[in-house]
């Protein structure tokens, strides 16, 4: 690696950390300060605010760099190419006889390496800190939240419920199993206080692959020989040895049980919107492929798939649209280079975000709502590439 190269990512190192640091350190000022009460509210004292506080915000670094990382990148490009200029070091490269496309080389790499950075940080670190990103500044991990979704399963058995222990995957104070009634003849209705998700890995227990509702009252009622079958789809649970123990009190679970079959698991029950974001690619096949997946996501999970594969890509169109404007002659002014990137960088994603939301109304197909960012600026973006000469 040549000297001047060494000089080119130095300056791209410095200028990027020295973006981010500013951009993520003004945000969790504010952020903080604004959210100051919601976090003692799950704290004693300084020092637990103080560690809570760390706590939340490193975890989200993994975020901040996702969502900032390409227009980081891009500035960081800027300020490199106009240091540069600033102190006439690429009129002296041009007059050695090194082109211009040679001299911000070190540049484009440097970019190029953040973006696949990126999607490293997106497909292994966000996946295994899901849990925690989507977290409000209140939630400590351990109290329940609420059930926001009602998924409809294969079977076409809808569930319900109102409030979730994460620690327990349990549905506490009333859980709702509504059967259709291509089943037993009629609508059927199955309520319990609590009902606790038993996977199919589960090990030593009687029964896999659903959810055991205690103190469960069906209406209208069931006989007795239509849930005797153990692989049907209800199941009625006289002796509930070898099931986790019940969380609520013992007079509110007592009483027989019945075990429901649905591929609805608990993870799917308090799901929250967006929930896609926080997966990997492989995720998203899978909760595109799934069934229980609710149709409305379908177009957001179908877009995330094209907008995850093209994320770098439209990281460095971004680029490729914006050095070229540096490189044309606006030089060592830095302030109209940076309103320049930034103009570059709200057309950018202004057009990107509209692309999404037609797609997720349905009024563009998710796979063009994807691509159109990309066949639109990566035309712009190798026109301005082709328009430097030296």
């Amino acid at each position: 690696m040549r000297i001047l190269d060494r000089q080119r990512y130095w300056a791209f190192a410095k200028a990027y950390v020295t973006c981010y640091v500013s951009f993520v350190g003004l945000w969790i000022v504010l952020d903080a300060f604004s959210n100051v009460d919601e976090f003692t509210k799950r704290t004693e004292g300084f020092q637990q605010l103080v560690s809570a506080m760390g706590q939340y915000y490193l975890i989200r670094q993994a975020e901040y760099f996702d969502r900032l990382g390409g227009v980081i990148s891009m500035m960081a490009a800027i300020f490199t190419v106009t240091w540069m200029q600033r102190g006439n070091e690429q009129l002296a490269m041009l007059a050695a006889g090194i082109s211009t496309n040679r001299i911000i080389r070190p540049v484009v790499v440097s970019s190029v390496l953040v973006s696949f950075l990126s999607v490293a940080n997106q497909e292994s670190v966000i996946p295994r800190f899901a849990e925690d990103l989507q977290r409000n500044h209140a939630d400590d991990g351990a109290q329940a939240v609420k059930v926001q979704t009602k998924p409809e399963d294969h079977y076409g058995v809808i569930l319900s419920g109102v409030e979730a222990d994460r620690a327990r995957r349990t549905i506490l104070k009333r859980f709702t199993v509504t059967i259709p009634s291509k089943f037993f003849g009629s609508i059927r209705t199955i309520e319990g206080p609590e009902a606790v998700y038993i996977p199919e890995t589960a090990r030593r227990v009687p029964l896999r692959g659903g959810w055991l509702v205690r103190a469960a009252r069906i209406s209208p009622a069931l006989p007795d020989e239509e849930m005797a079958d153990p692989d049907g789809l209800v199941v009625k649970v006289a002796d509930q040895k070898g099931f986790p123990p019940p969380v609520g009190e013992a007079a509110a679970t007592a009483g027989d049980a019945v075990f429901v079959r649905t591929s609805a698991s608990f993870d799917m029950m308090i799901r929250k919107t967006g929930w896609f974001q926080y997966g990997t690619l492989g995720d998203l096949f899978r909760g595109l492929a799934d069934p229980n997946t609710d149709r409305y996501d379908r177009a957001d999970i179908e877009m995330s798939i094209h907008s995850r594969v093209l994320r770098p890509f439209l990281a460095l169109t971004l680029m490729f649209m914006t050095l070229p404007l540096v490189l044309g002659g606006f030089g060592r002014n830095m302030f109209i280079n940076l309103g320049l990137a930034l103009g570059n960088s709200a057309l950018f994603y202004g057009t990107n975000i509209v692309c999404l939301n037609l797609g997720s109304a349905g009024v563009l197909p998710p796979v063009q709502a994807a691509w159109i960012p990309m066949f639109v600026f990566g035309l712009l973006a190798v026109h301005r590439w082709g328009q430097i000469r030296t």
